[in-house]
């Protein structure tokens, strides 16, 4: 029974929240405890309203933002890849996807780890952090941590489980639980918390990447002078 809502129930939920919730909040004005509804901004922006912290020290927030970003991408892409790469039997594309996906999942766990230390260390920063900000660092965390840890048990003992047949019959309106009921418990656990992870999304901070900058490519440049320079 478990088999099912985990693998049958919660994906299908998870979708559902996934592109439903930033509807709903977008329409309905629906806040969070960091992030307000979604609005045009004066320069003809459609943006989620957040709040920054990178005014507590450009240069500690550089090294966690840059990775959780590119971590994210690089994941998120090479799993796409996978997955056609599954589906068409080509090999090349899955060894893509087995290393690229592990150089995603480094980065985003280094840069998550690094957004929740700072958090932590800095005192102005800590003050105005909420709980959303910590369970989403652990959330990246864990997810990738599940997976970085099958893919590397995957290259160095050569130990693989496709998750393709399952992931199919899911796409295909026909999902059965068990193409997925002998997957090692790792592999479970990174599913379960990647489509958690996808029904809490809506509704965290991270629903920002559905911003849309649609005045960045015509917007005038802007001119950075230093500090020094502005003295003279």
């Amino acid at each position: 029974m478990l088999n099912n809502f985990f693998f049958v129930a919660l994906p299908y939920i998870a979708l559902l929240l996934f592109i439903g919730g930033p509807v709903y909040r977008a329409f309905t004005g629906v806040k969070t405890t960091s992030r307000g509804k979604l609005a045009w901004s004066a320069r003809g922006d459609l943006l989620w309203t957040t709040r920054s912290s990178g005014f507590f020290g450009r240069a500690s927030v550089a090294p966690g933002a840059l990775c959780i970003h590119w971590g994210l991408i690089t994941v998120v892409v090479t799993h796409a890849i996978g997955f056609i790469g599954g589906a068409g039997g080509w090999s090349p594309l899955i060894d893509f996807f087995r290393w690229g996906g592990m150089i995603g999942g480094l980065l985003l766990i280094y840069g998550a780890a690094w957004a929740f230390v700072r958090r932590l260390a800095m005192p102005q920063l800590r003050a105005m952090s909420t709980l959303e900000d910590y369970v989403v660092l652990l959330f990246l965390i864990i997810m990738a941590g599940f997976g970085l840890y099958h893919s590397v048990v995957q290259v160095a003992f050569g130990v693989s489980y496709a998750v393709g047949p399952w992931l199919s019959s899911l796409f295909t309106l026909m999902p059965d639980g068990g193409l997925i009921a002998s997957a090692p418990l790792m592999v479970k656990l990174h599913m379960i918390s990647v489509f958690i992870f996808m029904a809490y999304f809506p509704f965290t901070k991270l629903v920002h990447v559905f911003s849309y900058p649609f005045a960045y490519i015509t917007r005038p440049y802007i001119s950075m002078r230093s500090y020094v320079g502005l003295k003279k």
